[in-house]
């Protein structure tokens, strides 16, 4: 066995290359990675091919966030992944360029043009586009989406369109509203134009506006995406950790979920640790650790959007 494991790591790695070796750890085999400058954990997931939570439970320091330099194990199954009719393919052990080239007859220019490599260098598990991307056609866009509110006790028609960004002139057109109309906790209402763009106001959300459809990274086959939206809090206790957890009445625990705040478009993928304390009012959707919260709000609490997967 340890003649097979120095066999497997003694690849011609380049001196800049991040994936340093493969290596099998109780019979299972891992992309020994070296994180470097600008690099997140979202991208190192989609970079080899494997979902995020994978690579958090193989490295569970990491769901606290991820250094320069800090080694990951990224799970490799050993196989090739071919997807859309072989327009991607898993670099495998001791692959070159050149020899991947040949295998689908395109030119080693081809592959480089279409990756954004500026080298002949590989690393093992990196997934290369081997087929020309095609060019999307008008019907292959989604059709936009509107962002839609749902009304809490207490809330007003200018409250909400402080939240978003958004004029009360405009929330009444959107939603037939007349002057005289109130709104009732539970009420739905579409927040952004009807055509997903928000209006072209002069609000601080007018030069980086948010887009109006979200898709979560982890995507689970078979399950439909959910989003929520509401306040967001702090854990108690979590001042000084590094590591985005959360707690939430219905989501169970162990889940990986994105929470973006609509206004500023930052979002943080955190944990679920359990269900929110039964001392939580309803205005509150979610608490996250501390560390999670600054990467996205400001103040007591902040209005979010949560998206995952039941």
């Amino acid at each position: 066995m340890l003649k097979l494991l120095v066999l497997l790591g003694s690849f011609a790695w380049s001196p800049t290359a991040d994936s340093l070796r493969l290596e099998t750890i109780n019979g299972k085999q891992f992309i020994i990675h070296q994180v470097e400058a600008r690099e997140t954990l979202f991208g190192i997931s989609r970079r080899y091919g494997v979902v995020m939570a994978s690579v958090i439970e193989a490295n569970p320091d990491a769901d606290g966030g991820i250094e320069v330099g800090q080694i990951l194990r990224i799970p490799y199954s050993g196989k090739k992944r071919v997807t859309d009719a072989s327009s991607t393919h898993e670099v495998g052990p001791k692959e070159t360029l050149f020899g991947i080239s040949r295998m689908y007859n395109v030119t080693v220019d081809d592959l480089k043009a279409w990756n954004n490599l500026t080298s002949n260098d590989l690393n093992l598990g990196q997934t290369l586009i081997v087929r020309k991307p095609l060019t999307p056609t008008p019907q292959d866009k989604p059709a936009p989406v509107a962002i839609s509110h749902t009304v809490k006790e207490k809330e007003t028609l200018y409250g909400i369109a402080r939240q978003y960004g958004v004029k009360v002139q405009d929330l009444r057109a959107w939603n037939n509203l007349d002057e005289s109309a109130g709104l009732k906790p539970g009420q739905t209402l579409v927040v952004s134009k009807p055509d997903g763009t928000q209006p072209v106001t002069e609000t601080a959300t007018t030069k980086n506006p948010a887009p109006a459809t979200i898709t979560i990274s982890e995507r689970v086959l078979g399950s439909a995406e959910v989003r929520e939206n509401g306040n967001a809090a702090v854990m108690e206790g979590t001042e000084g950790n590094r590591k985005y957890l959360a707690l939430h009445r219905t989501i169970k625990t162990g889940a990986i979920v994105k929470v973006r705040n609509p206004l500023s478009n930052k979002e943080v993928f955190v944990r679920i640790t359990g269900p929110l304390p039964a001392t939580d009012t309803t205005d509150t959707l979610i608490r996250i650790s501390k560390s999670a919260y600054d990467q996205i709000g400001s103040g007591p609490s902040t209005v979010v959007e949560v998206i995952y997967y039941p």
